[in-house]
């Protein structure tokens, strides 16, 4: 599936950037949002942003959507805990004149990571989501591996990660699928200048059971500050289930 969100404008607060693994649901639509934005990240506080957007179209095309977007991080000398959370919901209207929910999907994620250096790290992480286009009732993962933070500075945070994961999912209407898979992941991010943020994220979970069963998702993320307290942001998300379910 592929997805973009259009954030727009944002109200900062001290601290709370977005988790760089938000794993975060898709939406297809382009929608102004309310966010905080991001500060620098010192040691031993909470830093991370919320957003909040809507879009009402009425017309030729009558349409709904709303999205939310949160993600927090506390880092400390030897460890870092990531939060991330999505939702996206649309409705729009069909011949009959009835509205119909198009899009409706959640998600949340959270990853513990204790380092045993300046650069190595452990970590155990799990996630759980849902989208209604995709006929999916609920998809969780819960892993465990290590990951090495290439450089974290102002201007440069990058990491790349290896483990294994218990993968699961459960359908509607069809049959649901769990294996045992690899978890691969980076995430990138990438203060430009003064005005622009360039943000990435991707994970890939192939299955050690079956070659078949597969999962992978990339998050690409680009900032541009308006003012102190506002930014705007350009999210595209792409999804991708090997084995989704019947007729999707």
């Amino acid at each position: 599936m592929l997805s973009s969100l259009i954030a727009l404008a944002a109200l900062s607060g001290a601290a709370v950037p977005p988790a760089p693994e938000a794993d975060a649901a898709a939406t297809a639509d382009m929608a102004p949002a309310i966010s905080v934005l991001q500060d620098e990240e010192p040691k031993d506080t909470w830093t991370g942003s919320v957003s909040i957007g809507a879009m009402v179209a009425d017309g030729n095309t009558d349409l709904r959507n709303a999205s939310a977007t949160a993600g927090a991080q506390y880092r400390r000398e030897k460890d870092r805990t990531t939060l991330g959370f999505s939702w996206n919901y649309s409705q729009q209207k069909n011949s009959a004149g009835d509205f119909e929910i198009t899009q409706r999907n959640t998600a949340a994620n959270a990853q513990y990571d204790y380092f045993l250096n300046d650069k190595t790290y452990l970590l155990g992480q799990a996630s759980a989501e849902n989208d209604f286009q995709a006929d999916l009732d609920l998809r969780t993962t819960i892993g465990v591996g290590v990951g090495h933070q290439f450089r974290e500075d102002d201007e440069l945070k990058l990491n790349a990660e290896l483990g294994l994961s218990w993968f699961d999912e459960d359908f509607g209407s069809s049959e649901d699928d769990n294996y045992l898979a690899a978890r691969a992941a980076y995430n990138v991010d990438w203060t430009v200048n003064e005005q622009v943020k360039l943000l990435q994220t991707g994970v890939v979970f192939p299955s050690v059971e079956e070659s078949d069963d597969g999962y992978a998702k990339l998050d690409t993320r680009a900032r541009v500050t308006l003012t102190e307290k506002m930014f705007a942001q350009l999210q595209w998300i792409f999804d991708w289930d090997n084995t989704p379910a019947d007729g999707v």
